[in-house]
């Protein structure tokens, strides 16, 4: 499934692909309707790249890894 981290709040972080092959860290907060780009950090062409700017994100803001 791939790496997915929590915030204070609650809110999940995992990668997920955009359209075509491109990827990006998201965001869902508790009972919210559907995932959104973080949109501090930007469109990888690779998944590792993507999850490397998602762990460093995650360092940054002290969240958990669930």
């Amino acid at each position: 499934m791939g790496l997915m981290y929590e915030d204070s709040r609650g809110w999940r972080y995992k990668v997920m692909a955009g359209l075509g092959t491109r990827f990006k860290a998201r965001y869902l907060k508790p009972k919210a309707g559907g995932w959104h780009c973080v949109k501090v950090l930007p469109w990888r062409d690779s998944i590792e790249e993507a999850e490397n700017d998602l762990i460093e994100y995650a360092k940054k803001k002290q969240m958990k890894e669930v």
